[in-house]
């Protein structure tokens, strides 16, 4: 009864990881101005002012990818790529799809 009872609570565990929640793109585009507004020290990023929501749609570019590595991929891991157009700029943020936090900024003024 006892190896019944942790094997279930093993699959529930997986299936969390496997399946678990997202942010949506709108929350994604705001943790996106906020790595762009107050950058990460390892990143070596300047400040870049940036209001999404003085930006058009067609300003602002989502994708949804899967991130690299066995791991992620066993556990169905997926990262926000966020591309943003202002004053001739065109930086990239990349962030964890499930937990907001910043993977990469590409493009930016470093």
């Amino acid at each position: 009864m006892k190896n019944i009872v942790t094997l279930m609570c093993l699959l529930l565990l997986l299936l969390y990881f496997y399946k678990t929640p997202m942010l949506d793109t709108k929350d994604a585009v705001l943790k996106a101005e906020m790595y762009l507004n107050n950058p990460p020290q390892h990143t070596y990023t300047a400040q870049m002012n940036v209001n999404v929501k003085e930006l058009t749609t067609e300003q602002i570019n989502t994708q949804l990818h899967n991130q690299t590595g066995m791991l992620n991929r066993m556990f169905n891991r997926k990262e926000w790529v966020i591309m943003l157009q202002f004053d001739n700029r065109n930086p990239t943020v990349v962030i964890d799809a499930h937990n907001g936090k910043l993977i990469q900024i590409i493009g930016a003024t470093n």
